[in-house]
C-alpha cells in the first residue's frame, strides 16, 4: 500500500479510489465513522460511493483485505459513528434547530432529513441509512427527540449491516466477474450509484406531481 503521507489531502479525498489506494482500511473506516458520527461527514466525498469502490476493488484483488475482516470492521466504525452521532444530537437537543448554516452544516439538509424521520419513524433509523444526508442527521435527530438508547442501537445495527453489506457485497461480486472494471472506475461508480438512488428519484418526483395536484 502506498504510504498515506506522500500523498497531499487534496490528492487524498479527490475521490473514493484515491482514499481507498492511498489510506487503506484506516482511512475507509475512518470516514465511514465520521460520515454520522460528525456532521463533517457531509463535505467529505464517502458514503455509497466509497462502499461500492471498496468492493470493486476487492472483488479485482486491487484492495487485498478480505471480506472476513472487511465487512464486520465497517458495520462496527458505521455503528461507532451513530453512537457518537447519537450522542451529540441528546447533548445538543433543541439547540440544532438553531445552529446557523456554515461550510459543513445546512439548515436545508436538516430540514430534508427531519422530515423524513417524521415520515418512516424509528425505521427512518433503518431506511435512512439507504439516503444520502439523511444517513448523516439521522442519528443527530434520533437523540435529540429522545429515542431510547437500546432501541436506537438495535436499528443501527440493523441498517448499517444492510447498507454496508448490500453495497460492498454486490460491487465486490461485480469486481470479481468484471476485474478490468477497475480500470473505468470514474464511469462505473455514477453509473451504479444512479441506479441505486433511482428509486428514491422516481419517489420524490411522484411525491411532487401529488403536491402540484392538490
Amino acid at each position: 500500500m502506498t504510504d498515506i503521507f506522500l500523498v497531499s489531502w487534496s490528492e487524498l479525498f479527490a475521490s473514493p479510489e484515491n482514499m481507498i489506494r492511498y489510506g487503506g482500511l484506516t482511512l475507509i473506516l475512518a470516514v465511514v465513522f465520521v460520515e454520522t458520527g460528525l456532521l463533517i461527514g457531509l463535505v467529505i466525498p464517502g458514503g455509497d460511493s466509497l462502499l461500492l469502490t471498496t468492493g470493486l476493488l476487492a472483488g479485482a484483488d486491487v484492495f487485498t483485505v478480505p471480506l472476513p475482516v472487511l465487512l464486520p470492521s465497517m458495520v462496527a466504525a458505521g455503528i461507532a459513528g451513530d453512537l457518537l452521532g447519537y450522542s451529540i444530537g441528546k447533548k445538543m437537543g433543541k439547540r440544532l434547530y438553531h445552529k446557523k448554516d456554515t461550510w459543513y452544516f445546512k439548515r436545508k439538509n436538516l430540514e430534508r432529513a427531519e422530515k423524513f424521520y417524521r415520515e418512516k419513524g424509528k425505521l427512518a433509523v433503518v431506511l435512512g441509512k439507504f439516503v444520502p444526508v439523511v444517513r448523516t442527521f439521522n442519528p443527530l435527530l434520533a437523540g435529540v427527540t429522545g429515542m431510547e438508547l437500546g432501541r436506537f442501537f438495535l436499528l443501527s445495527v440493523i441498517g448499517t449491516t444492510l447498507w454496508i453489506c448490500s453495497l460492498v457485497l454486490a460491487s465486490y461480486f461485480l469486481g470479481q466477474q468484471f476485474p478490468q472494471m477497475k480500470d473505468y472506475l470514474h464511469y462505473a461508480i455514477p453509473a451504479i450509484i444512479f441506479l441505486s438512488v433511482l428509486p428514491g428519484i422516481i419517489q420524490y418526483l411522484k411525491e411532487r406531481k401529488k403536491e402540484a395536484h392538490a
